[in-house]
């Protein structure tokens, strides 16, 4: 089984490469259905509040990283690191 952070380019939220996810976009906004690559189910899109995207499996759950979409294409959004436990606010 492959490492999840190598399936998702180190981004442990998702299960989908960037190539995969802007391939998937193309199809949805050319007005195609976006099917999941692992088991052909719908895909459901994703909005947040701040204008960020992710495509998820209605079936098996099978996600892509958070992005946005522009004229260039899409950028994935960046996950921030994980707080230090140690910290003491020094």
């Amino acid at each position: 089984m492959e490492d999840r952070d190598q399936t998702a380019q180190g981004r442990p939220d998702s299960d989908l490469s960037q190539e995969m996810t802007a391939a998937l976009w193309d199809k949805y906004r050319g007005g195609k259905p976006a099917e999941c690559p692992n088991d052909a189910s719908p895909l459901a899109l994703s909005v947040d509040a701040s204008s960020a995207y992710r495509f998820v499996c209605t079936r098996c759950g099978t996600s892509s990283p958070w992005f946005e979409a522009g004229v260039s294409g899409i950028q994935l959004r960046s996950i921030p690191a994980p707080a230090d436990p140690d910290y003491d606010g020094d």
